[in-house]
């Protein structure tokens, strides 16, 4: 039957979309951080833990509560047949810097757990529960060949997965994640229904 894309979510241009619909925009001249902040308060989140997290992991949480919020991994898939996978160009850069100061006087823990790309991974594993396989790549530019590959690979044992890209720097930050599944999961449901391919990937991604 094949695989499809059913629910989607977007950080870029200093704004939240979901499923193609706006859902917050901060100013122009806003800071990654700001941006973060004015994404959590349109979700109407309350997860204290968020504040902990470095920009990386606030990122992918963020793009992720959306997604999952549309296909809840608990109650229409099995968490653990439910992957991540999720890519990005710079790794856990901008953690590694700031750690890397606090190492002058004295190193912070709570920056150094966050020195490893794939702990965003384990962030959103936590909130979801979700309990499959996981995977973070690190590529020049966004890939769509290669998350659809290696996904589709992951699907011939595994049920669902949550895919993108997450990039974040002082200057701006730009996430994108997907929500794929062997086969749309109820016939009442609103969700998008998208064949996964590179190019429909690619598609969601630019527009």
């Amino acid at each position: 039957m094949g695989n499809y894309i059913l629910s989607y979510s977007k950080i870029a241009a200093n704004c939240l979309w979901h499923n193609g619909k706006l859902i917050s925009k901060s100013a122009e001249t806003a800071a990654p951080s700001t941006i973060l902040e004015d994404s959590y308060k349109s979700l109407n989140l309350s997860y204290p833990k968020f504040f902990k997290m470095d920009s990386l992991s606030k990122l992918g949480v963020l793009c992720a509560e959306p997604v999952l919020k549309d296909e809840p991994v608990n109650e229409l898939f099995a968490k653990e047949k439910t992957a991540i996978v999720l890519s990005n160009k710079n790794s856990s850069l901008q953690t590694d810097l700031a750690y890397a100061k606090t190492m002058r006087d004295f190193p912070s823990p709570a920056l150094f757990v966050y020195t490893l790309p794939n702990i965003v991974t384990g962030e959103i594993a936590i909130k979801h529960k979700i309990t499959g396989e996981n995977a973070f790549f690190i590529e020049p530019a966004f890939n769509a060949e290669l998350l659809y590959n290696y996904t589709e690979m992951l699907l011939q044992e595994n049920d669902a997965a949550l895919c993108g890209w997450l990039h974040i720097d002082e200057k701006g930050c730009e996430g994108f994640l997907y929500f794929v599944a062997k086969q749309p999961a109820g016939e009442g449901k609103k969700s998008n229904f998208i064949r996964h391919n590179p190019d429909s990937i690619t598609n969601l991604y630019i527009n």
